[in-house]
C-alpha cells in the first residue's frame, strides 16, 4: 500500500533537506551519530516517521523495511548507539499492541 506525502514533505525531499538526509541516512544503514563534533547526533522519533513516510509513499525502498518487525528488530540491534530512546520506541511502536 503506497500512501501520498503532505506538500511539506515533498518540499523537504525536493530540496534535501536535513529531515530527508537523515531518513535516507537511517533507511540505508548510512549514518555516523558522532560525526559532529560537538555533540552526538543521534536519530529522534521525528526521524523515524519520516523515513517510514517515504517507505508508504515508495519513494525510498532503503534496506531496512520500517514495516518488518524482524527487519526493525535488526536494524536496532545492528545500530542501537544510532538512535535516541523515542526513536527506539517510534520504531518498535507499529508492532506493540
Amino acid at each position: 500500500m503506497t500512501s501520498i506525502l503532505n506538500p511539506q514533505a515533498m518540499q523537504r525531499v525536493l530540496t534535501h533537506s536535513d529531515e530527508y538526509r537523515r531518513a535516507v541516512g537511517l533507511l540505508n544503514e548510512n549514518w555516523d551519530p558522532d560525526d559532529q563534533p560537538i555533540y552526538r547526533n543521534v536519530l529522534e522519533a521525528a526521524d523515524v516517521h519520516f523515513a517510514r513516510q517515504l517507505q508508504l509513499a515508495g519513494l525510498l525502498a532503503g534496506t531496512t523495511d520500517l514495516s518488518n518487525y524482524q527487519s526493525v528488530n535488526q536494524l536496532i540491534m545492528r545500530h542501537d548507539q544510532w538512535f535516541s530512546p523515542g526513536a527506539r520506541q517510534a520504531l518498535l511502536a507499529p508492532f506493540q499492541d
